[in-house]
Formats: C-alpha cells, structure tokens, sequence
C-alpha cells in the first residue's frame, strides 16, 4: 500500500492527541476535586498530578505500538529497522517534552514541600520505566508483524487485489480486507485437497463475481438529485451486503480447515443458512452466483452428516 507509513503516523500522531487531551482532563478534574477541598497545595495533590502523568508515559508505549502492529498486521507490512529506531525516537522525544513539563511545573512544589528528593527519584524510575515498557512493546511488535508465519500465510492487500480482480477503493469501503485474508488464510489450509480444487475455484469466482457486480453498479452519471440520492443509498445497501456475504463465509471456511472429526455440525450449518439467507435477500439480487458457493455446502455438509 502506497505511503503506508505516512498513514501509520497519522494514526499515532492522532493517538498521541488523544493520550494526551485525557491526561489534561484527569489533571483538571483533579485540581478541582483538591481545590474544592482546599488542599490544592498538598502533596496528595501533587502526588495525583504525577500519577496521571506517569499514567501517561505506561500508556504512550503500548498504544502507539499497538496502531503500528495492527495497521501492519492488516497489510502485511514488515517493520523495519530504521522504522524501529523512528518509533523509539518519536516516543522518547513525545516523552521527554512531558517530562520536561512535569519538571518545571511540579518540581517547584515538591521542593517547596520538603520532597524535591522524592520528586527527582520519580522522575529517574519512570523514565526506566518508560524505557523498558519501549522495548517491551517494540519486540511485541516485531514478533507480531515480522514473524515468518505471519508473513508466510496472511495475504497482501496486493494479494487480494491480484486474486480477486478488485478495486483497493473496494476493499476499504466494503471493510472486509481482514475477512478476506482470514478466509485465504482457511483456504490455504486445504489446498492440498484435489477433490476441492475445482469447488473452492467457484467459490473465488463468486468473490469476484459479487466485487464485479458493485463496482460496475456505483456509475455517478445521473442527472437529478433524487437519482444521485437513491443510487448512493442502493450502493450503501450493496456494500452492506456483499460485506455480510464475505464475513458470513468465514465460520465455515474455518471449520473447513479443521480436520473432519474435529468440525462442529451445528456450526456449520447455522453458518451455511445465514449465509445463504442473505445471498438471498436484496429480491434475488445475487441468487444467480448461488451456484458459485453450493457445491462447498454440499461437500460440507455431506462430509458432516
């Protein structure tokens, strides 16, 4: 995916943001509650404004790390080492700066209260803090992302744009980039199995037909108001169900994975009938691709019982 990084950083810049617009509204609730006490200048108080702040810095490791696994995760994107030496410079600069913060508003009054001792030391066991949770965080990350069998099963979005003839555009707006890569994760579970070659072909075919389908139906050229606003609802309602069509699909493609005897029945056939319940629905709109995904019930359910 093109610039993938530059939409990762927007992503922590904005979780960044959000960390940091909490912390401002713990620290005001919390000098409210004190002063309403009138104990604003107690070192309890003082001590909770720390503890918000040290809140923070537990935080700013783990939740920036966790958009950058995740992100990666979804397109399959290795982690690079100049990448880990760009997170760890981003979050220790994004720290520093509170830390520095903390120093010129807080130590004052720690001193002022007979603890700039107390304070210091804090400040030294939350920066190694800070320091071990980066690391701890950077190689979860990297076991998560860069992890040969991660990398050998999930499918790039290029993958899936390659293999199901479909717009990226698509991909995102119908929402089902992870649900197609957990099914060919399945897939490739059983693609040794030549009885089911011909069978799982029809039901890609089917995948494709139904990406076909919507992209050919989202045409903007029409005249009235009236017509843009029902076609932009008819496309609403089409993605909404080609989403529920793919997301449906996954239960029994999973337990088709799984060796006979260890496959749930009921599981397989309460997903089989609601996946054919809304194959079905929209007035027979795809009943024509039903043949594309019964020969896999059958072959399922034939196997099960």
């Amino acid at each position: 995916m093109d610039n993938l990084e530059a939409k990762i950083d927007t992503f922590i810049r904005d979780k960044l943001f959000s960390l940091i617009q909490e912390n401002a509204v713990r620290i005001k609730k919390t000098t409210t509650r004190f002063t309403q006490q009138n104990k604003k200048n107690t070192l309890d108080h003082w001590q909770v404004l720390y503890n918000s702040y040290d809140k923070v810095f537990r935080a700013m490791p783990r939740e920036i790390l966790r958009v950058e696994r995740e992100v990666r995760l979804k397109f399959v994107s290795r982690v690079s080492e100049d990448r880990v030496v760009k997170l760890k410079t981003l979050i220790n600069a994004e720290a520093e700066l509170l830390f520095l913060k903390m120093t010129k508003e807080y130590q004052p009054q720690f001193e002022r209260l007979g603890h700039g001792a107390e304070f210091k030391e804090r400040i030294e066991k939350s920066r190694i803090k800070l320091s071990e949770t980066l690391d701890k965080n950077i190689q979860k990350c990297l076991d998560a992302v860069n992890g040969d069998t991660v990398q050998a099963k999930k499918a790039t979005v290029e993958d899936l744009i390659q293999l199901y003839n479909v717009k990226e555009t698509t991909l995102h707006e119908i929402n089902i980039i992870a649900p197609l890569q957990s099914i060919n994760a399945a897939l490739a579970k059983v693609n040794g199995d030549a009885g089911l070659v011909e069978i799982l072909e029809n039901l890609q075919d089917g995948f494709r037909y139904l990406f076909q389908d919507i992209q050919k139906n989202r045409s903007s050229d029409v005249e009235s108001m009236e017509s843009r606003k029902k076609l932009k609802m008819e496309v609403a309602r089409d993605t909404m169900t080609v989403r529920e069509i793919v997301v449906n699909s996954q239960p029994f493609l999973e337990q088709l994975a799984l060796p006979e005897e260890k496959r749930n029945s009921e599981v397989i056939r309460k997903s089989w009938t609601i996946f054919f319940e809304v194959l079905e629905g929209r007035g027979g709109r795809w009943e024509a691709v039903i043949p594309n995904f019964k020969p896999l019930y059958e072959f399922m359910c034939g196997k099960e019982g």
